[in-house]
């Protein structure tokens, strides 16, 4: 268990520097979306001028999961406080957890640390292998916690002869940039066969990213990455992110329950009465299902859908010295 969510937030401190987490319909949904997660507003203090845009970010998180095969609404999953902040030209996340052992992971691109909780020393050092990416000058130096760099974007681009198209106009306009598989690391076991980034030209952000890969038994799994940003004059500033796991498996198991009825949803299920329940209990006909399991059970697909929601956001005043292991 601690192995798979070490794994996860190393999974989200890459997301935090290069492309991997539209239109404004689907924005807004989200955003309604994560505010059922909360009973107060987003707060967002702000240290010093606006005019300096977003230089650092500290935000508590709450991570809520969705199966549709197991779960009938979100649940909490973790929590955690990241911040991310530019120091000399370098974008640098931190993430603190209470619960684990290693209560903190920091990244700065190229590398990823993990720190002791009592004494502040480095316990494990992994090299990221986007590090040697010819898309890490890209991306590597970008925060998609506000604006990015679109200028930057676009000339890279154009160096490495990658895909760019423009759609929309006004305030609908963005940019849609397709990687090639070939630029993207690769882990030997799943093949990343497509992926692209979306950004809103007209408030020069993140709207999307979207990755397709094939693992090694043939399943098909999307990953759709939406951030939700809040307006702050004009300054949009990162609130949360939904994140959708399409996970397509390439056959039925054989000889799997091949006459039981299954539920695709709560709602599929039908409702009886008191009485009809009572009679089934004194006949030994009725019996608790702990692990409910909506589908087919011989169809291993399913979607998992992550919320995470920022709470107390802080901008433009994280101490450097959060950093300082990473800096070295």
């Amino acid at each position: 268990m601690k192995k798979a969510k070490f794994l996860w937030v190393l999974g989200l401190l890459f997301a935090s520097l290069p492309f991997w987490g539209c239109d404004n319909v689907v924005q807004q949904q989200n955003r309604n979306i994560l505010g059922q997660f909360t009973e107060t507003p987003v707060t967002i203090t702000w240290s010093g001028s606006r005019e300096a845009g977003v230089q650092s970010f500290q935000a508590n998180v709450h991570v809520f999961v969705k199966n549709n095969r197991t779960d009938t609404h979100a649940v909490l999953a973790g929590m955690h406080r990241i911040a991310v902040s530019t120091i000399d030209d370098r974008i640098v996340t931190r993430v603190d957890f209470d619960e684990l052992q290693y209560s903190s992971i920091l990244s700065d691109g190229e590398q990823a640390l993990v720190l002791d909780p009592i004494s502040g020393a480095i316990t494990h050092r992994v090299q990221l292998p986007e590090a040697n990416s010819p898309l890490n000058r890209m991306f590597a130096n970008q925060s998609v916690m506000s604006r990015i760099n679109l200028s930057l974007m676009r000339e890279e681009a154009h160096r490495l002869s990658l895909s760019l198209t423009e759609e929309g106009q006004g305030d609908t306009a963005r940019l849609l940039l397709d990687i090639p598989p070939h630029l993207i690391p690769q882990n030997g076991v799943d093949r990343i066969i497509s992926s692209r980034a979306v950004f809103d030209l007209a408030n020069e952000t993140l709207m999307e990213t979207e990755v397709v890969m094939i693992r090694e038994d043939g399943t098909f799994v999307t990953t759709t990455a939406n951030p939700i940003y809040e307006d702050q004059d004009g300054i949009p500033v990162k609130i949360g992110m939904v994140t959708v796991i399409d996970s397509r498996a390439p056959h039925l198991i054989e000889d799997i329950y091949p006459s039981m009825n299954f539920f695709e949803s709560m709602e599929d299920i039908p409702l009886i009465s008191e009485g009809q329940f009572s009679q089934m209990m004194s006949e030994g006909n009725a019996h608790e299902v702990p692990n409910m399991i909506f589908g087919n059970p011989a169809d291993l697909s399913f979607v998992e859908t992550i919320f995470e929601v920022y709470y107390d956001i802080q901008i433009n005043s994280a101490p450097e010295h959060l950093f300082r292991a990473i800096l070295r």
